[in-house]
């Protein structure tokens, strides 16, 4: 079978590309020809006849960048609808579009193809969910215009999907899918080892896109100005993003040098040796995450995690798998890290029952084996 994957940034490595990093060799394992279509860079993990990039042309004026994404934009469709009449493909599978849905996913429903996407994130219910300003005089204005452009987008995704695949329950209940159109599908996370936790002190690590939705530098300020436990905390940042440059100067400004080390982006190795080194995984986002990766994969190790009580991250580490905080909330941020850095002993026992739960959960053969199933559902 032909599959067309589309994913909005494969060039930036958040969980969507880990994601399609993933899938594409296993679909190509179960017997499928994978395409790529991208709405910025292409992916190296195709050969470029497999993939086809759109090359938007970034328009000054704000406004004009508005309309192009949140209405039909022309060349993008024709672009699309090109590379799909020559490629032939039998499904199409997203990973994440969050601008251009109203050219996108029209665009596929007129081609007549079968669309399953795997949803990553809330955006289908967040106006704003890169985080942008709307402080000021046009604040209320754009804030309004967010709204508008989401409802199109929701009618436009709604009206073209046969199936959306969920990594959690809390996603599935809120998004308000068409009914009998979603359902739950676990992200596959693979077999880990669980080196020995570190008793020493408490080692935070960090792991994602330096974006300022992912709050790393709320980390910061709640580990500034300590003492105790916490203020003989270490933290490893590993990721890239445009806040890189403004979190090392916060670092120095907060008197953190000594304490906290930026890994830049990591492979594979790299993070497995990060991941040994800490005892506790900590994502502090301001804006609802859906099933990280990174709480996930920690968790694969025997890490816990504490995260923003957001999203899908209370279902994922209920149950004493983990700790929650209330989102942008420092104060709480500091005092769970002050907490947790006194019994350093609860880091194991936590990091246990969240390594046999995602063992069991997330099993990444079933994983598989039910996104090949889907495809076949959809183009019987």
């Amino acid at each position: 079978m032909r599959i067309l994957h589309l994913h909005d940034a494969p060039h930036i490595h958040g969980g969507a590309t880990a994601y399609l990093e993933q899938l594409l060799p296993q679909m190509a394992a179960k017997g499928h020809k994978n395409l790529l279509f991208s709405l910025d860079q292409g992916s190296s993990a195709l050969p470029s006849s497999q993939q086809c990039s759109f090359s938007y042309s970034w328009p000054s004026s704000p406004f004009r960048r508005r309309r192009d994404f949140h209405r039909f934009h022309p060349p993008l469709a024709k672009c699309l609808e090109q590379w799909v009449k020559k490629q032939a493909p039998e499904v199409v599978h997203v990973q994440n579009c969050s601008a251009f849905r109203t050219t996108v996913f029209p665009t596929i429903l007129k081609l007549g193809l079968p669309l399953v996407m795997t949803v990553h994130d809330f955006s289908l219910l967040d106006p704003n969910p890169w985080g942008l300003d709307r402080s000021g005089p046009l604040g209320p204005f754009k804030s309004w215009l967010d709204r508008q452009a989401l409802e199109k987008a929701r009618e436009a995704v709604f009206q073209s999907t046969q199936r959306f695949l969920c990594p959690t329950q809390a996603l599935l209940n809120a998004v308000g899918f068409p009914a009998g159109k979603a359902r739950l599908q676990r992200l596959p996370i693979a077999p880990a080892s669980a080196p020995p936790l570190p008793q020493d002190r408490l080692r935070l690590f960090f792991a994602g896109t330096l974006f300022r939705s992912k709050g790393v530098d709320l980390l910061l300020e709640a580990m500034a100005g300590t003492t105790g436990a916490l203020g003989a905390a270490t933290l490893e940042i590993a990721g890239t993003g445009d806040q890189e440059n403004n979190l090392k100067g916060l670092c120095t400004s907060l008197g953190l040098e000594q304490r906290v080390r930026f890994l830049g982006f990591c492979s594979a190795k790299q993070m497995e040796t990060a991941y040994a080194r800490a005892n506790l995984q900590v994502l502090p986002s301001r804006v609802p995450e859906n099933s990280p990766l990174t709480v996930l994969e920690a968790g694969a190790r025997g890490r816990p995690a504490l995260a923003s009580h957001d999203g899908g991250v209370p279902e994922l580490l209920a149950e004493s798998r983990g700790w929650t905080f209330p989102s942008e909330d420092v104060a709480a941020l500091r005092r769970s890290l002050q907490r947790i850095g006194h019994d350093l002993e609860l880091l194991a026992n936590t990091g246990a029952r969240m390594r046999n739960w995602v063992i069991e959960e997330f099993a990444a053969d079933k994983h598989w084996d039910s996104v090949d199933k889907t495809y076949h559902e959809l183009t019987a």
